[in-house]
């Protein structure tokens, strides 16, 4: 890495200036995504508001034509809480699946654990990279270490991630089911799946452990937990085995050194000593003496190392914990809570107020570009001589329809759930109802007695009932939806008209 640094230093700090302006990216993706539909709504010549006026001719919905529904609905992809009804259903499905307060994982928190895990795996990669690709260069065999690295920090990442995720929502699922214990099982533990898009108060009258269930799960899981103790476990003992060989490998080198320097004769200094030669008890005592030297020194270099190892092996492990404790920490149990959080601003917003001061400002820039759009179409109808576009057409307008058609598919979904409730009713009811008929029926078999339970309850809702009852409940919505903007009007003239006479009766001497 370094060699690469100094050979090519513009390529390299190049590769690490995109790495960074990816990760800002990344973070800012939403910010990034809006700043770019803006620019590119705005852009002259070639830009999404002149190719669409260029296929202004095309007629849309409902009077709109094409190229505006297609910028509306551009728009409305930043716009995911539609209304004060949709913002509270997010709330009532993370409030259910016990996960309203919490978040996802801070992006910083991602970089710490992958810095820690990384600069803990490099530690053993090199103890590893002479065992990797034997008979390789160094060079070859630091950059095997370096692979080698990022792969176990890879696994490592994830498998504490996700043990952490699994052991959450395992502890939601335990203390659920203890409640159902505690109610004496008196209900369903599960009553069946609710996703995000269904009416969130279909299991009202349900315990508050059932609510949990059909949003989780109904059974707690272990399987990534006990794969990432094991993988764990293996990783630290097989690095610190390792680890281990290559300071005995080591210190044999070294002992192995020192006798072959002992066994060496001494160079002639010029000076004959042989006359002077120690007698050969001296010589073992000497020699004795330098053996248990070496052996002490080996053995401390054997134990300090040992221990060492050890430390790292437990501050390698006590590492992974901490990985599951930031994947136990944050994160949702629910199976769809993630995209009710991203749906409320990921937490950004404490209430709809907020919501929507927010999306104010987008149907602002919505309306403008629009405006834009529409003035366009009419110089260009205008210049060719057809007759241009009426520019009555809103954001808000859209937004209104949009509604209207959401309305329309709750009101769709609540009759057939209710239809659905009432055939399983009649479902329960009806082999009741033969059985008290059967002694009646063996006398005077030609009488059908389930039949009558079963045929108003079948026919009871019909196509044209169902469209016809969304009709009523449309119009009786925007009745009322008159009927309050008509009273905020009164009492705001009210209002002023007061103000108005308590001006003037100030302005009396």
């Amino acid at each position: 890495m370094k060699e690469f640094f100094a050979t090519y230093p513009y390529a390299a700090w190049s590769i690490v200036s995109i790495l960074l302006a990816a990760v800002v990216i990344a973070t800012l993706w939403e910010k990034v995504k809006w700043w770019w539909m803006n620019t590119w709504y705005a852009f002259p010549v070639i830009g999404a508001t002149a190719r669409l006026a260029r296929d202004s001719n095309r007629a849309g919905d409902n009077g709109w034509f094409k190229s505006e529904l297609t910028l509306c609905r551009d728009y409305k992809k930043f716009i995911r809480i539609r209304d004060e009804h949709d913002f509270n259903e997010k709330i009532t499905y993370l409030t259910k699946a016990g996960d309203l307060g919490r978040r996802g994982t801070p992006f910083l928190i991602w970089v710490l654990t992958c810095a820690l895990v990384f600069i803990e795996a490099m530690g053993f990669s090199y103890v590893l990279a002479g065992y990797t690709i034997p008979g390789a260069s160094e060079n070859l065999q630091q950059m095997g270490a370096v692979g080698i690295a990022f792969m176990i920090s890879v696994l490592l990442v994830a498998f504490t991630h996700f043990s952490g995720h699994e052991l959450y929502v395992s502890s939601k699922i335990a203390a659920a089911r203890r409640g159902w214990k505690d109610n004496q099982r008196s209900h369903d533990f599960q009553s069946g799946d609710i996703a995000l898009a269904r009416s969130q108060n279909l299991d009202d009258d349900t315990p508050h452990y059932t609510q949990l269930a059909n949003r989780v799960g109904a059974h707690a899981k272990y399987i990534v937990t006990i794969g990432t103790a094991v993988f764990i476990l293996f990783v630290a003992i097989g690095a610190t085995y390792v680890r281990g060989q290559v300071l005995e490998k080591m210190l044999h080198q070294q002992v192995v050194g020192e006798q072959s320097t002992l066994a060496q004769p001494a160079a002639n200094s010029g000076l004959d000593m042989s006359s002077n030669a120690l007698p050969p008890d001296d010589v073992k005592s000497n020699n004795d003496a330098n053996t248990r030297a070496q052996q002490d020194e080996e053995n401390i270099d054997r134990h300090g190392g040992w221990g060492t190892f050890i430390v790292l092996a437990f501050i390698f492990v006590f590492l992974q914990l901490l990985g599951v404790l930031f994947g136990f920490k944050w994160g949702f149990a629910g199976r769809e809570s993630d995209l009710a959080f991203k749906a409320i601003g990921r937490g950004r917003y404490s209430s709809y107020a907020d919501v929507r001061a927010h999306y104010s400002e987008i149907a602002d820039a919505a309306q403008a570009r629009l405006e834009g759009l529409q003035q366009r179409m009419m110089d260009r109808n205008g210049s060719s001589g057809t007759r241009g576009v009426h520019t009555s057409k809103t954001f808000t307008d859209f937004m209104h329809m949009e509604r209207a058609s959401d309305l329309r598919d709750r009101e769709s979904e609540r009759d057939h759930t209710r239809s659905s409730h009432d055939m399983a009713t009649a479902r329960k009811i009806a082999p009741a109802v033969v059985v008290e008929a059967a002694p009646i029926a063996q006398v005077t078999p030609a009488v059908p007695v389930a039949e009558p339970v079963l045929t108003p309850v079948a026919a009871a809702v019909t196509a044209d009932a169902d469209d016809e009852l969304i009709r009523l409940r449309q119009q009786l919505a925007e009745r009322e939806q008159a009927k309050v903007a008509q009273d905020e009007r009164q009492a705001e003239i009210s209002r002023l008209k007061a103000q108005l006479a308590e001006l003037d009766g100030d302005a009396k001497p």
